[in-house]
């Protein structure tokens, strides 16, 4: 098991807990004792693991925490621009890929309806605050609080995806079809960070 040193990055405490509990909630890691994980607890022999559709999106939602965060403290003139520029991409390349790879096979099942339709509603909302922000300069008056209320958005949707809809949607995929999204989402997120850079 690779233990990562944490204290080379400046995260708050609140931070570094919240990175941990969803790590043992999602069984990349299970208890935490001077720095490494419990052996005890550890999947070493099981076999390699394959990564989920879940794996590769968690990844950018961590870097769209972090983009966000970034965003708000920074000054105008001083990155700001740049920064917007690559949460847009972030965002507007991972709710695409998202949407054809993961509510596009759950919207099929009755179980996955209602929640598809309700994160979609959630992606629809982000684009709109995103294309509000995009025609704004960044300097003028109204554009943080409108950044402020765009991290929110952000935040609330990650969290409840990760909470509700990888669970729901997790009792309905097979651990194959988990797997051979994950290749999926990939490959087209990366197609669509290109087109949108």
């Amino acid at each position: 098991m690779i233990v990562a040193d944490l204290s080379v990055f400046r995260l708050d405490a609140g931070l570094i807990d919240d990175i941990v509990n969803v790590a043992i909630a999602y069984g990349f890691m299970t208890a935490i004792t001077d720095g490494a994980a419990s052996p005890e607890k550890s999947k070493i022999g099981k076999g390699p693991m394959m990564e989920t559709i879940y794996d590769a999106l968690r990844e950018s939602h961590e870097t769209q925490r972090s983009l966000c965060k970034r965003l708000l403290r920074t000054k105008p003139g001083t990155g700001r621009d740049d920064i917007f520029k690559a949460l847009y991409v972030e965002l507007e390349a991972h709710a695409a890929s998202e949407e054809r790879y993961l509510y596009a096979p759950i919207l099929m099942d009755d179980n996955g309806l209602s929640p598809s339709r309700h994160a979609l509603a959630e992606h629809h909302e982000i684009e709109e605050m995103l294309e509000k922000l995009q025609s704004e300069p960044s300097n003028s008056p109204g554009w943080l609080p409108q950044a402020k209320a765009l991290s929110k958005k952000v935040h609330h949707h990650l969290r409840e995806e990760e909470k509700k809809f990888f669970q729901a949607s997790g009792k309905i995929l097979t651990d194959a079809q988990k797997t051979k999204l994950a290749k999926q989402y990939r490959r087209d997120f990366e197609r669509m960070k290109k087109v949108l850079a």
